[in-house]
């Protein structure tokens, strides 16, 4: 039989899951050919595969149609009109046509004789698409995807991620928005705890579905992904003589340099501590001459080798996620890894949530009643509060009250601590008396107690560096320090002493290291200070203008 050259791919929606696939595929079939001209019909060939739904497989199904030779006429509004649906009557069902791959869409139906091994999900670029973007340049137009892996990882279940990225059209979505959209589209199809390949980066505070989400994912395959930013002086080209394009604010957000990308980039390598990383570079081409669009730095997190591999491939930035054979370079490499991380992923995730459901929840260690007639203050409180806001992108914060003794200080802190765990539960507050070593030692046995630190009644344990490892451990959540009373500067920056008065030598906990060594400084922390002194708080807090009188 002679091979067939490639065609457009449709994906077909709301099909009744009521009949076995067998005879499901025939009656779409059946279908198909009553909406086509007598003309097409010797001249379309119709290729259909049924695979289960990622939303609702006990009632629903959906298919992928390739009509090779020409796009039919009653599909012909979608060849017009790419983003844009088309229903059609089966029987007394209206299914539903799209050439744009909206949500979430599985390429195949995974072995049945053992469970799923793992999700693997794939995100084209901006201005890509969900199918075509992975899809071969070949007269066979191979999608290693589904083509290639339905073969070599036949127990996943692998899956395509399609949204509005075109930047012709006149969308008005930001990075932040494309974000939440993903993470809505991931919490629709999510309700195990299988392991995940390639996601995107998550907030473990924003839903109980994400914190799910991140302790799921072992592993990521990024192609090329501008991290910091890329070449944007071709693709404003295209927008020329429209100064107020939508799509322009969007071109500034990923522009190289982009602030926006630098702090997101700085939050998402602390996110993926302990995932899986490999990074291939690229080339982009648009129209005439070779640009490096997206050059080797932007290119790659610049992690540790240990935690990330850097692949290198001799691709443009369209042709790297395309393979047309399963003996290309790029795709065995991509095969390869993916094999390594099904293989290795249950285990990993599996002990991720045995930790999470032993660890303890967060919870408060403020010492104080919160005073219920505390009223005031609210401009100080909002100052608190929009520091630590601005400081969330960097790489920690701290915040200062200094003034006179029984101005308020620390009511001011109380209050501000109980507003924090009511509008962050899942933040640890802890309450640290800093007038001495002795006390602030003292509170921070009370923390390895209150987390659970293993170790922590040992006689011979290096306390304040056990607590403070496990503060900066960002899997261990988001925490407010309240620092209260440090007035001495003496206490912080010099070696520790017994009760005695006596200078620690290396045997005692923390040897002579000042505490300040034990303040961390991580993007899961802030620190709120009060002192009477300002060259005590500065000297905590970095900066002036981070102290508040």
């Amino acid at each position: 039989m002679a091979a067939r050259n490639k065609g457009l791919v449709f994906r077909v929606t709301g099909l009744p899951a009521s009949q076995p696939d067998g005879e499901l595929n025939t009656t779409l079939k059946a279908t198909i050919d009553d909406n086509l001209l007598e003309e097409e019909k010797s001249k379309l060939t119709v290729s259909t595969a049924i695979v289960p739904s990622c939303y609702d497989n006990e009632h629903e199904r959906v298919a992928l149609v390739e009509f090779h030779g020409t796009v039919p006429a009653f599909l012909s509004e979608l060849a017009a009109d790419p983003l844009g649906d088309w229903q059609v009557e089966m029987g007394d069902t209206d299914i539903n046509f799209d050439h744009h791959f909206f949500g979430f869409t599985q390429l195949y139906t995974p072995k049945p004789d053992a469970p799923v091994t793992a999700d693997i999900i794939a995100i084209t670029g901006l201005d890509g698409h969900a199918y075509g973007s992975w899809r071969g340049k070949g007269n066979l137009g191979r999608m290693w995807l589904r083509d290639f892996l339905s073969k070599d990882l036949p127990y996943c279940r692998t899956m395509i991620y399609g949204y509005n990225s075109k930047l012709s059209t006149h969308g008005i979505d930001t990075i932040m928005d494309y974000g939440r959209e993903l993470m809505e589209e991931i919490k629709k199809i999510r309700g195990t705890e299988e392991c995940l390949v390639k996601v995107v980066q998550t907030n473990e505070d924003d839903h109980p579905t994400i914190a799910t989400l991140h302790k799921a994912t072992y592993g990521m395959l990024l192609f090329g992904i501008p991290h910091k930013g890329l070449v944007v002086d071709d693709i404003q080209k295209m927008l020329a003589g429209q100064d107020n394009h939508p799509r322009s604010a969007l071109l500034q957000q990923i522009r190289s340099k982009s602030d926006l990308l630098a702090f997101q980039l700085a939050d998402f390598k602390n996110l993926i501590r302990d995932r899986k990383i490999d990074s291939e570079s690229k080339r982009w081409k648009r129209t005439g001459n070779f640009v490096t669009a997206v050059d080797a730095d932007s290119a790659l997190l610049q992690l540790p080798d240990s935690m990330e591999e850097k692949i290198p491939l001799g691709s443009d930035h369209s042709m790297i996620v395309k393979f047309d054979a399963k003996n290309n370079r790029g795709y065995t490499s991509a095969r390869d890894k993916l094999r390594q991380f099904e293989q290795d992923a249950p285990s990993v995730v599996a002990a991720r949530f045995s930790r999470a459901q032993n660890r303890p929840k967060p919870s408060s260690m403020v010492p104080f009643q919160r005073d219920s007639a505390f009223v005031g203050r609210e401009d100080i409180l909002a100052k608190i509060r929009e520091k630590f806001e601005q400081a969330a992108s960097q790489d920690h914060s701290r915040v200062a009250l200094v003034g006179l003794g029984g101005v308020g200080k620390s009511q001011i802190a109380i209050e501000y601590a109980y507003r924090v765990r009511e509008s962050a539960s899942q933040t640890w507050v802890f309450w640290v008396h800093a007038s001495n070593a002795a006390r602030f030692e003292q509170v921070y046995r009370d923390i390895a107690v209150k987390v659970e630190l293993p170790g922590h009644d040992d006689p011979k344990a290096d306390i304040l560096r056990l607590v403070y490892n496990w503060l900066c451990d960002e899997r261990n959540g988001r925490w407010l320090i309240v620092l209260d009373n440090a007035d001495d500067d003496r206490v912080f920056s010099s070696p520790r002493v017994d009760l005695d008065g006596v200078a620690q030598g290396a045997e005692p906990p923390g040897g002579a290291t000042p505490l300040t060594s034990f303040l961390p400084q991580t993007p899961n922390g802030w620190i709120l200070v009060t002192s009477r002194d300002l060259v005590a708080a500065v000297n905590l807090v970095g900066m002036r203008r981070n102290g508040f009188s």
